[in-house]
């Protein structure tokens, strides 16, 4: 039955894939650079839009793009790669754990969960956070089976640059299975074994280090204090009202960060960290300590970065896919357990079947639910069936260019730190013929001709009276006349949220007359940076 549940979690998958998402800005602001960026440049520039995105996950997913163009599907498949080897080797972990029912529901529980599935086909490292976990995980599971043998621990040496490289978080567990071991390799271990386990560890160290200095640096620095007091300042401990930290802890155990199969915030995952409590302390008791400290000391250790406010714990599933394969394992795990202890020998026997087929039915019913509803939210659809059309109908009839992309301005520079814009740019890219192909723009000397303006696309609707877009417009008059604008909401969004608002604003120009060959009709006013 738990191969069952792996197909049916690979199929959950490969369909939440194929039936192509629009991408929604959260993506979009990773995607934003990978457009045209080298390799290099990965690492030594700031990412777009604040972003913090570990430098070989970036690699492979450029390299995906220079092989098979820039879309969602080719960003989401790295991510969907990951998602589905998670499943495989998942079961495999487990396998190594339990038996019986407790195999079947933890293997049921990754595989049909909605977040490992959500956040799996999402062009972010979250699915590479979780495949790097699982593996961590498996490699000292494997070691616990002989732990008279060295042989995982120079595996895992060997895998460890790769899987930090593509998952920042993926310390948190390797530091982890190296706190959980210890004490038994260093106070009883082999020779071999020890030097194994002092390899595995300056790896560790040094890898962390390399990736660090090369470009999370780079990437912090320009988060800044967003990165703690911003949108993410609810997934630290409140530090300056220390009576109020017990509740934080209780509130992001039994929220999100435990939210398997499926859960939500404010105690929305009680049921799952009971079973996961339940099914730690069934490890513990069966004198299986060293196991259970493995599994749990990487929610230590990011718990403890958050104290340090240096990375988030709890909020949203996403930032925390590291610890979904112990919260998945031990929920698995205490269901079963639970479960037997029942006192009723017939509700006993019923009860692992119910769940297994409650598990069935949410992955079927989530394979349902992304044939019909195809999409995230419905503006997310509104925004790129627009995008597909304005790019390619306002170029028909004039010389279409972006403000933004093609001469660097920036109405108001705020603007392309956050929001749709980042959605913008990236139909841009992938819907106007003459940004895909990466074509300069080259203006057309029947400009002085209003049957084929210069046409300027800003994006969002700036009112006219905007000292910046009138300071544009009087250096456009130079050489240019404004014979129309027009003005496109796609989402208007509401005033709490105006950094969501979907608009574009155009401007036909023509040539003032003589200015053509004053100007020998090689270029248009070059707007400025505002």
């Amino acid at each position: 039955m738990s191969w069952m549940l792996v197909a049916l979690g690979i199929v959950v998958r490969l369909v939440r894939y194929l039936v192509d998402y629009p991408i929604w800005h959260d993506e979009a602001f990773l995607a934003a650079s990978l457009w045209d960026r080298g390799f290099g440049d990965l690492a030594a520039r700031p990412l777009e839009y604040g972003q913090v995105a570990p430098w070989l996950f970036m690699a492979i997913e450029r390299l995906f793009v220079q092989a098979l163009g820039y879309s969602e599907l080719t960003l989401r498949l790295f991510p969907t790669i990951c998602s589905v080897a998670s499943v495989v080797v998942f079961r495999h972990l487990i396998s190594r754990v339990v038996r019986g029912w407790g195999l079947v529901l933890a293997t049921g529980v990754l595989a049909c969960a909605f977040y490992p599935i959500r956040h799996g086909n999402e062009i972010k490292p979250y699915a590479s956070d979780l495949l790097a976990a699982i593996l961590i995980l498996t490699f000292a599971v494997e070691y616990l089976r002989r732990p008279d043998s060295p042989r995982w621990w120079w595996i895992g040496a060997a895998a460890l640059p790769v899987l930090l490289g593509v998952s920042y978080p993926a310390v948190f567990v390797s530091g982890g299975v190296c706190a959980a071991t210890a004490p038994g390799i260093l106070l009883r271990g082999s020779t071999r074994v020890r030097a194994a386990f002092v390899a595995y560890g300056l790896v560790m160290v040094a890898s962390f280090l390399s990736i660090y200095l090369a470009a999370t640096v780079v990437q912090q620095r320009e988060m800044g204090s967003h990165y703690r007091f911003g949108y993410w300042k609810d997934s630290f401990p409140p530090l300056d009202s220390p009576a109020w930290i017990p509740v934080w802890l209780l509130d992001q155990h039994a929220g999100n960060l435990m939210g398997y199969p499926v859960g939500e915030r404010r105690g929305g995952s009680t049921a799952t960290l009971i079973c996961a409590i339940a099914g730690i302390t069934a490890l513990w008791r069966a004198g299986r300590r060293t196991l259970a400290a493995t599994l749990t000391a990487p929610f230590a250790l990011g718990l403890t970065a958050a104290f340090l406010g240096r990375y988030p714990y709890g909020g949203e599933a996403r930032i925390v896919q590291y610890l979904a394969p112990t919260a998945c394992l031990a929920a698995g795990l205490g269901m079963a357990v639970l479960a037997s202890r029942i006192r009723r020998p017939r509700l006993a026997i019923r009860i692992p079947r119910i769940l297994l087929s409650a598990l069935v039915l949410l992955g079927l019913g989530l394979i349902v639910k992304d044939v019909v509803r195809p999409y995230r939210v419905a503006k997310d659809v509104r925004s790129r069936d627009f995008a597909r059309r304005f790019w390619t109908e306002q170029a028909r009839d004039a010389d279409l260019a972006c403000a933004k992309a093609d001469f660097g301005l920036e109405i108001d520079p705020h603007t392309w730190e956050a929001g749709m814009s980042a959605v913008y740019l990236f139909h841009q890219r992938l819907y106007s013929p003459r940004h895909r192909a990466k074509a300069p723009f080259a203006p057309n000397p029947l400009h002085i001709f209003e049957k084929r303006p210069l046409r300027l696309v800003l994006f969002r609707d700036y009112e006219a009276d905007h000292p910046a877009v009138q300071a544009w417009l009087a250096e456009m008059g130079r050489d240019y006349t404004l014979i129309s604008t027009k003005s496109f909401v796609v989402d208007p969004a509401s005033s709490r949220e105006s950094w969501l608002r979907d608009a574009y604003g155009v401007f036909d120009f023509v040539s003032r007359e003589g200015s053509t060959t004053a100007r020998g009709a090689d270029s248009p006013a070059s707007p400025r940076r505002f």
